[in-house]
């Protein structure tokens, strides 16, 4: 033929191209390395020759355009040579094994050729086949890899590749395979290359198959999210393809269905892409359809898997051929002969079909064959009526979603199916994914085994399975990942969250499927149904996925339906994907139709992330748990199991084991995958039990703790009993009704919450004066160092007065006992009896930590201050019992109810409110996140929640917990609890907390104290003894040296050194034996104390002498109150009550007043007002003078002016500073100009600020009330300024 004798200008062209990425190695080697030392035997052989054969020596055996590549690759660049090393080690793991798949576009030759097809199928039978495999040596997709031997040598010592040759090399030193080798045809994988190792010569020895499962393992150790393979830039590089595609010339062929193509490559692989045309003769019979689309650079192209949506009136379409072009290298033409149907009625019923090209148009490229053999046990209800599909993955790529289905009645009870698979080569295989989508009435399905005929590679492998296929059997899994041998890999959870919009008539009655891509799309998990999910309108279906794969962070994602149903079309907004082993969060947002008659009539769409919205979580790695319940009568439950496990760096939440079978039955294993903050390994531990957890049988309980035994385990903790007594207060209604439960704190962690059921002393518990007592059976705690104790709230008499509680271990000593008494915290050596476990008594908590007698809880204690925001949107209040949870470094809170509210708002959680809490617990450290819900009791439960700020003024933190998201059964996704990471965390200023219970700014060390009270209450008198402050710090302990040092400079100088911070108790004693009462003593309510032993200040009198104006109406018989300020501090505002005058602050009057405090040295301002109280408030002053009872200095503070509201600048508060006392006894020549004189003294020594103050627009957003203002700078506070203008 004229073809053959003679070639045209394009292909010189293509060919021309083609050479030049052949140079610089014989095709021996090049083979050898493309097959990455998969078969040994073979490298071995090969290596022997080429060290003989020179690399820039040409083989004799060698074609025509093979030798042109030799000539052709001198014209590349060395730049381009290292760039294509790079690529082409890449390259190499994904065309390892080539067979009769490959490609031949050199071969002109019609003998040449077939020779080369048996040729790829033997190739490993004997020596002399390969020698000529040598002159007809194939190419992958019309293109050699370009590689000088100086490159392979240094691609031979990357750890990638060496990783991948370790195991082979260890699993030769059996010598038995060899001889099964033998005697088997279709036996491992390796079988084939067994046979000819063994005639190749003696001593070589056979080798086991790879384990891939032991590599995905490995995978999953070694993760790193920042992990590249060098070829990412090249991939996400934008190149240009034009896509051809031939319509055959059969009846029917055209279509009205959305075609769709994707691109298989060196680099990667691109997304589907859409075929979309404005034609509306597009895809009909014998007609040549061409596209342009712009999508991901992939490089060389391996293959192309062209489809449809089997949308439309005639769907089924007959694709004659298609052509694919590089337009940047548009002489790079690539052909895939198809001639075959894509369609559900014609053919064998594919409508996605895999094709492999070639540069030459002449050539057809053979698929490989997969036998498949499915085996449905001889079980009752084993078979299934739904449809199966099957994804086979290996080496080099997937099949892709294929239906089993033949002419039979498939899937029957006790029968083996058989279906053929046409694929290209996808080398050795690793796993499948098999699975049905549940349709039908009889839809479950009980798999026996897999096992896959390679025909092409003369391989059998077997997937062992032996599980359920069934929503209501087993895990509740219709879809399952199998290693090959059935070797249990590790299980990658994938929480998808799959948001339906809220227009009109969003929601579907079609089969959802998601597909997740991996980087650059080469992994991915296959088509997963997801099944049980609602899709209707506004609503979010959460499905946790688990496959054998780690794709996250995902590329993309594709979603779609099967466009089946009454209502089948379906609005998606987005789409969420949380992966707990990476901790990443992922939104695809999508806001389209996936429907047939709306938009561009798509059903499935690719979905690419929202980078902005990323999350990073904190990363849970998978556990699998596996619980035995005993074969005895009735050991079966029916009940709720919850589980908690323990470790060294803390313990997991509590879980709920649910598995959506049947758990728990007499006599059964039950799997779970659970997710822990745990390292990757195979570490095992066994938690071995042989007890009732029922309420009527051992010791009734219903809660079990299991030490850790195992290999790992060197001795296992004991389980001991602890003894607990709990005395209940004598006051009148102290007893309680509620259901009481308890948590012990120890030095090896906490017991968690245990109800405490029965009394072992009294049968009606918890009564006024009892004692009852309980035993906790429990791993060992060793000390224990809190206690948390509480109730649920219910019934008539729920409020508890609780005493003490005492717990000891069973078989120790009373003297070992350890008493833990309820009063909350001890103020001023007066206890303040917060003993009340009642919503309405003391401070409205019914849960509370104890530490031992003699501790102070507050000092080991912080405060957590909450602010919980509700929505602004209708419906968003809730009448539900909110609880928070929150994380840390070094720990986590129990869940804490939010019942009383510090602003007191009494409704909580209405509407565009915001609550604020506080929460007294241990510190946790830096928090990470923080776990808010209720209990969805109520008329209102569903709750909108806007947001959540915490304040820890102890660590100078503030965080900031976004959500605006619903918590509601009917709402969204059903959750009535989330999980939420902080979006900012704030700097603020850091308090200190002292044992009194106050958060302050740390103000060093202590010299003296202001306490008072305020003189409300029918008995306000009180009579103070002392007051007692402690305070935890950090300070620097020396450590003591054994050794002895000659010299005692030294020595001290080193001890100095080794010092090391330990937290230390400071306390400080202020005694006061005095009355704060009106009727008793001298009358005051406030008193300054001085710490004992203290030296620095001395307590001191002062004499202050108010003078009233003569002016009309200078009187006043308002409350008139003073603050002296001087070096060393103020005096703290002092009500003037004890006047020498009956009347005080009479027109012209002068009242005398003595004020007690610490010495002020001396004296810079005063501040004084009044409250404004009575009718004749207005007060004009004009001095005041002040005599210190230390050194009788006295101390002139002119004022004249009014403090009234109706007078002067309308401020009933001034502050005076003192002058000379040569300036009060000048003769000024009018009042006017003293009074000017006073008042530009005055400005010199202070500052004036204008504050400008904006009411809000909303609705009665003005106020009646006084309104005042402090404030605060470095120096100095303003005090209360009130603006009555």
């Amino acid at each position: 033929m004229a073809s053959k004798k003679k070639k045209n200008k394009q292909d010189e062209e293509i060919e021309e191209d083609d050479v030049e990425e052949k140079q610089s190695r014989p095709k021996s080697k090049s083979k050898a390395i493309a097959n990455g030392g998969t078969r040994e035997g073979k490298k071995k052989s090969r290596n022997t020759e080429e060290s003989e054969t020179p690399e820039n020596v040409k083989p004799k055996t060698k074609k025509k355009g093979e030798a042109n590549g030799k000539l052709k690759q001198k014209k590349k660049s060395e730049e381009d040579h290292e760039e294509d090393d790079e690529v082409i080690g890449n390259d190499i793991k994904s065309r390892k094994e080539k067979n009769n798949n490959d490609i031949k576009t050199k071969d002109k030759k019609k003998k040449a050729k077939e020779l080369s097809e048996d040729e790829s199928v033997k190739e490993e039978v004997s020596e002399k086949k390969k020698k000529k495999s040598t002159s007809t040596e194939k190419e992958d997709m019309g293109s050699k890899d370009k590689r000088s031997k100086e490159g392979r040598k240094k691609h031979k010592k990357k750890p990638s590749e060496e990783e991948e040759e370790v195991p082979e090399a260890e699993e030769e030193e059996d010598p038995k395979k060899k001889k099964k080798g033998k005697k088997s045809k279709k036996g491992s994988a390796g079988s084939d290359e067994e046979k000819t190792d063994k005639k190749k010569g003696k001593g070589k020895k056979s080798k086991k198959q790879v384990d891939y499962s032991e590599i995905y393992e490995q995978e999953l150790k070694n993760y790193n999210t920042d992990s590249s393979d060098g070829c990412e830039d090249e991939y996400h590089k934008r190149k240009v393809y034009e896509v051809v595609t031939i319509t055959g010339d059969v009846r029917g062929a055209g279509t009205d269905a959305n075609i769709f193509v994707t691109l298989f490559g060196e680099y990667g692989i691109t997304p589907k892409v859409h075929l979309a045309s404005k034609s509306r003769t597009a895809f009909e019979k014998n007609k040549t359809d061409v596209f342009r689309i712009k999508t991901n650079n992939v490089g060389q192209i391996k293959k192309i898997r062209i489809e449809h949506d089997n949308t439309g009136m005639n769907a089924s379409w007959f694709l004659d051929r298609a052509v694919v072009t590089d337009m940047n290298r548009p002489h790079l033409r690539y052909y895939f002969p198809c001639n075959n149907w894509l369609s559900r009625e014609e053919g064998d019923g594919l409508y996605v079909r895999d094709l492999l090209g070639s540069l030459n148009p002449m050539d057809v490229p053979k698929l490989n064959k997969y036998i498949v053999s499915v085996f449905t046990p001889d079980i009752k209800g084993s078979g299934t009526d739904a449809d199966v599909f099957l994804n086979i993955f290996g080496e080099n790529g997937d099949t892709g979603e294929r239906r089993l289905d033949n002419d039979k009645n498939n899937f029957e009870r006790g029968s083996e199916d058989k279906f053929t698979i046409e694929a290209p080569n996808l080398g050795r295989l690793r796993k499948i994914t098999i699975g049905h989508n549940n349709k039908g009435s009889s839809a479950g399905w009980f798999l026996d085994k897999v096992i896959v005929d390679d025909m092409g590679n003369k391989a059998v492998y077997e997937f062992p399975v032996n599980r359920w296929f069934a929503m209501d059997e087993d895990d509740g899994k219709i879809q399952r990942d199998i290693m090959v041998g059935g070797s249990q890999a590790t299980g990658i959870v994938y929480n998808i969250s799959v948001v339906t919009g809220k227009v009109r008539g969003a929601g579907t009655n079609s089969k959802v499927h998601i597909l997740m891509h991996g980087s650059k799309g080469i992994k991915n998990s296959g088509k997963i149904f997801l099944e049980g999910g609602q899709f209707e309108r506004g609503l979010t279906d959460i499905f946790n996925v688990e496959i054998a794969a780690l794709l996250s962070p995902l590329s993309r994602v594709t979603i779609g339906h099967d466009n089946n149903g009454v209502s089948s079309g379906w609005f998606c907004e987005k789409v969420i994907v949380y992966c707990p082993f990476t901790g990443i969060e992922q939104t695809f947002p999508c806001d389209k139709w996936l429907d047939e008659d709306e938009g561009d009539g798509l059903i499935e769409r690719e979905l690419y992330e929202m980078v902005s919205l990323r999350q990073k979580k904190q990363k849970k790695l998978p556990w699998s748990l596996w619980i035995w319940t005993s074969d005895i009568k009735n050991a079966g439950s029916d009940a709720n199991v919850f589980l908690q496990i323990y470790g060294e760096k803390g313990k997991s939440d509590e879980m709920r084991l649910d598995n959506n079978s049947d758990n728990f039955e007499t006599g059964q294993t039950d799997k779970f995958m659970v997710t822990l903050l745990k390292t990757l390994s195979k570490e095992k531990y066994t938690f071995n039990c042989g007890r009732w957890l029922d309420m009527n049988e051992d010791d009734n309980e219903i809660i079990r703790e299991l030490p850790a035994e195992g290999l790992l385990v060197k001795k296992p903790l004991p389980i001991v009993k602890y003894r607990i007594t709990i005395y209940t207060g004598t006051k009148s209604g102290s007893g309680t009704d509620a259901s009481v439960f308890i948590c012990l704190y120890g030095d090896m962690g906490d017991t968690g919450e245990r109800v405490l059921y029965a009394s072992k002393n009294n049968v009606n518990k918890f009564e006024s004066g009892n004692a009852d007592e309980f035993l906790i059976e429990a791993v060992s705690l060793k000390q224990v160092r809190r206690v948390r104790i509480g109730h649920n709230g219910r019934g008539g008499g729920c409020g508890w007065f609780l005493d003490k509680v005492v717990v000891r271990e069973e078989g120790q000593p009373e003297t070992q006992a350890v008493e833990f008494p309820c009063n909350r915290q001890v103020l001023l050596y007066t206890y303040s009896e917060f003993q009340w476990l009642d919503r309405n008594e003391d401070d409205g908590q019914i849960v509370r930590e104890l530490v031992p007698a003699g501790e102070a809880p507050m000092l080991r204690n912080i405060s957590y201050h909450i602010a919980v925001k509700t929505g602004n949107i209708p419906g968003a209040s809730s009448d539900s019992k909110v609880f928070v949870k929150l994380y840390g470094e070094k720990g986590d809170t129990n869940k804490q109810l939010l019942v009383v509210s510090d602003n007191d708002l009494r409704n909580y959680f209405e509407t565009g409110h915001t609550d604020i809490f506080t929460i007294d617990t241990i510190d946790i450290g830096k928090i990470n996140r923080l776990l808010i819900g209720h209990n969805n009791e109520g008329l209102r439960a569903g709750w909108f929640l806007d947001s959540v700020q915490i304040k820890v003024p102890v660590h100078g933190k503030q965080y900031m917990f976004p959500s605006h998201r619903w918590l509601c059964k009917d709402e969204a996704d059903g959750k009535v609890e989330v999980e939420i990471y902080p979006s900012e965390i704030l700097d603020i200023e850091k308090c200190v907390e002292y044992d009194t219970k106050v958060e302050a700014a740390g103000v060093g060390k202590l010299f003296k104290i202001r306490i008072g009270h305020n003189g409300k209450g029918a008995m306000d008198g009180w009579y103070l003894e002392s007051v007692i402050i402690k305070h935890l710090t950090t300070s620097i302990v020396p450590q003591e040296d054994k050794k002895k040092k000659k010299k005692k400079k030294k020595a001290a100088e080193e001890e100095g050194e080794g010092g090391q911070p330990e937290e230390v108790v400071e306390t400080y004693t202020f005694l006061c034996q005095r009355w704060l009462a009106r009727d008793e003593g001298d009358g005051e309510l406030v008193v300054e104390l001085l710490p004992e032993d203290s030296e620095d200040l001395e307590e001191n009198t002062y004499e202050v002498h108010v003078f009233t104006g003569s002016v009309l109406g200078a009187g006043t018989d308002a409350n008139v109150y003073i603050n002296v300020y001087g070096e060393m501090g103020d005096t703290g505002e002092r009500h003037l009550k004890k006047s020498n005058n009956l009347n005080k602050f009479e027109k012209g009057q002068e009242d005398i007043f003595t004020i007690p405090a610490t010495d002020l040295g001396l004296l810079k301002k005063l501040r004084i007002r009044h409250d404004n109280s009575q009718a004749q408030a207005a007060w004009f002053l004009d001095r005041v003078e002040i005599i210190d009872g230390k050194d009788d200095t006295t101390y002139y503070f002119p004022c004249e002016r009014w403090l009234a509201t109706d007078e002067d600048d309308g401020q009933i508060a001034r502050e005076l500073v003192p002058v000379d006392e040569a300036f009060m006894k000048k003769n000024s020549d009018s009042d006017e100009q003293s009074q000017a004189t006073l008042g530009l003294e005055q400005k010199a020594q202070s500052t004036t600020y204008t504050v400008t103050v904006k009411t809000g627009d909303k609705k009665y957003a003005g106020t009646d009330a006084n309104v005042f203002i402090t404030l605060y700078g470095d120096k100095d506070d303003t005090g209360r300024v009130y603006s009555f203008a």
